[in-house]
């Protein structure tokens, strides 16, 4: 089980979709979530442009005038889909795992705004939509635009300004009894060239029954990047 996740920053130039396309075909990925996509338009021609094959499927959350948009891309043999709910910069989709479990599973894809009232009208509507979900194997992937503790986020403003934001954050975490697992790899997922500011704002939560299904998961952020965002992997480790 492998699923990354990028905020892209606009995928409507060659270059980045060539260089998901890439990102697909090396890390061989089942499912790809992209945030910031800037585009409104995803035909079955673009997504297999991006994907590689035409053995895609997908869930598309419209950009609004070239701004924010949120799509869900995954293999056929991997994931079935069977309902998905579209919200605010945000899609939450249920389906089944068909590798290894046939389990169904709750994927969402966030974008998460910058605002603080945004982000907690965002986190409510989606503890709602846990809420009332008999599937339980739950994991939120993407960019959620806030950050845990102070030291993940290195700046030139003091993390005291984010205090409020923090604590809201983590009480979403507890309230949804979702796990923030192990990160591997560089400490930040977004920068600025300078380096002078770096966040962690990309990560992946999962639910006590998530990991139940896959106990050894872990995040990987890539090196590489083609924005100001590293992409983030979940995938199931193998453990001697």
């Amino acid at each position: 089980m492998k699923i990354l996740s990028l905020n892209i920053r606009g995928v409507g130039g060659a270059v980045k979709r060539n260089y998901v396309r890439d990102l697909i075909s090396r890390e061989q990925v089942d499912m790809v979530c992209l945030q910031e996509t800037k585009c409104s338009n995803f035909s079955r021609e673009k997504v297999c442009l991006i994907w590689g094959t035409n053995e895609v499927e997908w869930v598309e959350n419209k950009a609004v005038n070239s701004a924010g948009g949120v799509i869900t891309m995954w293999s056929n043999k991997a994931f079935q889909l069977s309902s998905f709910v579209n919200g605010r910069n945000f899609s939450v989709l249920e389906g089944a795992w068909k590798r290894g479990f046939g389990t169904h599973v709750t994927i969402v894809n966030i974008y998460c705004p910058g605002s603080f009232r945004e982000k907690k009208e965002m986190w409510n509507e989606i503890s709602s939509i846990r809420q009332g979900q008999l599937t339980k194997a739950w994991c939120i992937i993407g960019d959620f635009n806030c950050i845990r503790r102070q030291e993940e986020r290195k700046s030139l403003v003091s993390c005291s300004d984010y205090s409020r934001e923090i604590k809201g954050f983590n009480d979403f975490i507890e309230s949804s009894e979702l796990v923030d697992i192990p990160l591997v790899g560089r400490k930040f997922t977004w920068f600025k060239p300078n380096g002078l500011v770096k966040s962690r704002i990309g990560r992946v939560l999962v639910s006590k029954e998530w990991l139940e299904l896959w106990p050894n998961n872990q995040q990987f952020v890539l090196n590489r990047s083609i924005s100001d965002h590293c992409a983030v992997i979940l995938k199931e480790v193998s453990v001697d």
